[in-house]
């Protein structure tokens, strides 16, 4: 479908559909992983991602640069390294409470939906007391919005079909 097919696609074992990163070939991520950088696909994804992520209501890269602007501020963390990986656990606790984590809809984490990109007067890192009983789940919600999930996981699966073949048959 894509003009922009590769001279030569990875051949990509069918039953590779059920593998997982661990029992995932190492040479065969290695290939594609080759490919995608090659021919601008990580670009592509990053580009999509990136927009997509503008573009949602939440405002969510304005809520995290808020959220990590406050950790600093309040003296929790104190160097980039301890920053990220306290913003990166953050956002992975929020994603994995939230309700559209599961596949149910409506309100995201500490009441706020995703569309609103706030929770009960926690706006853009404004904290909000008393909130859920305290000031820790006032903040907005750092879950990754699921309709930017859900593009970024298209895009994706379009710029692998580009790059991979699928082999018909079950050998390996």
């Amino acid at each position: 479908m894509s003009s922009q097919n590769p001279a030569t696609p990875v051949k990509v074992p069918s039953a590779a559909a059920n593998y997982t990163a661990a029992t995932l070939d190492p040479d065969l991520r290695s290939q594609i992983n080759s490919l995608l950088i090659k021919e601008g696909h990580v670009t592509k994804i990053q580009d999509h991602l990136l927009h997509a992520l503008h573009a949602h209501p939440s405002n969510w890269p304005t809520t995290v640069q808020n959220h990590a602007l406050s950790l600093l501020r309040s003296g929790e963390v104190s160097s980039f390294p301890a920053l990220l990986r306290r913003v990166i656990e953050d956002v992975r606790q929020d994603t994995a409470l939230s309700p559209n984590a599961n596949g149910s809809t409506g309100k995201a984490v500490n009441g706020a939906s995703e569309e609103n990109g706030g929770g009960a007067g926690g706006v853009n890192g404004k904290k909000a007391e008393g909130v859920n009983g305290s000031t820790n789940n006032a903040r907005p919600s750092l879950a990754v919005p699921q309709s930017v999930v859900e593009e970024a996981l298209l895009v994706t699966r379009e710029c692998l079909d580009a790059v991979c073949e699928m082999e018909e048959s079950g050998a390996t």
